[in-house]
């Protein structure tokens, strides 16, 4: 077991990973509940959904909120 393992970190990024795979296109997620919900740090939850709105997965509200976005479709706006 690594020292990561043993601080319930994996299982943070496990629920942060099932959380978002199952989101479907026009879903709405906060960093506040992803952080909430993995227990996951809230730098590292922002990281995350930064990242997938430069791949084009998310769409970033001005709000805040994070917008599923659909791979076969315009933009969500």
């Amino acid at each position: 077991m690594t020292a990561v393992e043993t601080c319930g970190v994996g299982t943070g990024w496990d629920r942060l990973h099932d959380i978002l795979i199952r989101l479907k296109p026009g879903d709405v997620i906060t960093p506040d509940e992803l952080v909430t919900d993995t227990g996951l740090a809230p730098e590292m939850v922002r990281t995350v959904l930064e990242a997938l709105t430069r791949a084009e997965l998310f769409e970033r509200s001005e709000t805040g909120i994070f917008v599923r976005r659909s791979l076969f479709g315009p933009p969500a706006h």
